[in-house]
């Protein structure tokens, strides 16, 4: 699964950089894996242009595969749709509950969506594309879709659109919802967390709950730009959140500007990263952004066919033509907080001999990552915690 997790950086590291333009001093937050894969399924009834456009901002159009031969009702996939079903398998089985998301795909009742659309859509992606009345029962549209997301991540995510989220004009509206929180090999303690300064940049700081383990963690250092790098497993070693700090006296702009897939790829390799005795303390992180329409932000990339009424072809999704995607709307959610009172001796970790302190006081860049396939599920900036 490496070139999907190869596209999937590429698209997040793009994602990212658009979304930056306006925004350099306050926490970012998203997940590029989540997001593509619920693009991924506009994808699938995409045609001509609009197809070669998403497959281009989504970098899967090296990705292409021979079409898979005992599928042939679905020739459409070539192989990209069930690798990312494969791969978000993968990590939902693998993170035992600590990741829940939801993708839905949901049309204005006159465009109704080809039977074969559904099917493979169900059978490729495990949703089921609705038709709903925008037109008539706005309302009624945005109370369904909001109780769908909640159901699908068990509660995790409540109320995702709010009443101005929707128009009546709305055709084919894409919603997608993940939420995080992390279980960790060894869970913070609530009595180690004490109040701490967090500088906000060379003149002024905030308090901040900050939380302290001891361990032995991977930990790095690069010396261009000059950061530091921990890697932090979570309970079952599928999942880690990888800290990139940078010197105090290192913009954190410098480093997201440099960053590539490439790199972050080396930084985390084992040529660098060296089991090590750490203290950690880093804040308590609770992280909650919604994406109300990143229509412009992939406009801006070239995904525009697939915008614009007098270019769209979706015809893989309904026949007649005349549908246009009009919202795209991203949530997520993340808390990495101490462990709660089930929390067991089994990973509380006790005093480590001359351990190095990785203080994070100061701006910080992090990812969660799927270990074994190096793909990045959630990438966020923290100015302020």
């Amino acid at each position: 699964m490496g070139s999907l997790s190869a596209a999937n950086a590429q698209f997040c590291f793009d994602v990212f950089k658009e979304m930056s333009y306006d925004h350099t001093a306050e926490n970012l937050f998203f997940s590029p894996l989540s997001l593509l894969s619920a693009l991924a399924v506009v994808l699938f009834g995409a045609r001509g242009d609009s197809a070669s456009q998403m497959e281009q901002v989504l970098h899967l159009k090296e990705l292409t595969r021979a079409a898979n031969a005992s599928n042939t009702k679905c020739e459409q996939d070539t192989g990209i749709h069930s690798h990312i079903q494969a791969l978000l398998s993968e990590i939902s089985l693998s993170s035992h509950g600590q990741v829940h998301m939801a993708s839905g795909i949901f049309a204005e009742a006159a465009h109704p969506f080809l039977p074969k659309y559904l099917d493979c859509i169900e059978q490729l992606h495990k949703l089921k594309p609705e038709n709903l009345d925008f037109k008539n029962n706005l309302e009624g549209a945005r109370m369904q879709i909001n109780s769908w997301i909640e159901q699908e991540t068990k509660g995790e995510i409540k109320g995702l659109l709010s009443p101005h989220s929707l128009t009546s004009s709305d055709q084919l509206v894409l919603v997608n919802a993940i939420s995080f929180r992390g279980t960790w090999k060894y869970a913070f303690q609530k009595d180690q967390t004490t109040a701490m300064a967090f500088k906000l940049d060379e003149s002024q700081s905030k308090p901040v709950q900050m939380m302290r383990l001891q361990g032995h963690f991977k930990l790095g250092s690069i010396k261009e730009p000059r950061v530091q790098v921990l890697e932090m497993p979570d309970a079952e070693d599928h999942l880690s959140m990888v800290i990139v700090l940078p010197s105090e006296d290192v913009g954190l702009g410098q480093v997201t500007k440099g960053i590539t897939y490439e790199k972050l790829k080396s930084w985390i390799g084992s040529a660098n990263m060296k089991d090590t005795a750490v203290v950690l303390r880093l804040p308590q992180l609770r992280l909650d952004e919604c994406h109300e329409d990143l229509t412009f932000i992939l406009e801006a990339l070239g995904m525009t066919d697939v915008l614009d009424h007098s270019r769209a072809n979706l015809s893989g999704v309904t026949a007649g033509g005349g549908l246009v995607v009009s919202k795209i709307i991203h949530k997520a959610m993340l808390e990495v907080t101490e462990g709660g009172p089930e929390s067991t001796l089994t990973n509380q970790t006790g005093e480590v001999e001359n351990p190095e302190t990785f203080k994070v006081d100061h701006p910080f860049l992090f990812f969660i990552l799927h270990k074994e396939t190096k793909t990045i599920l959630f990438y966020g900036r923290v100015c302020i915690p």
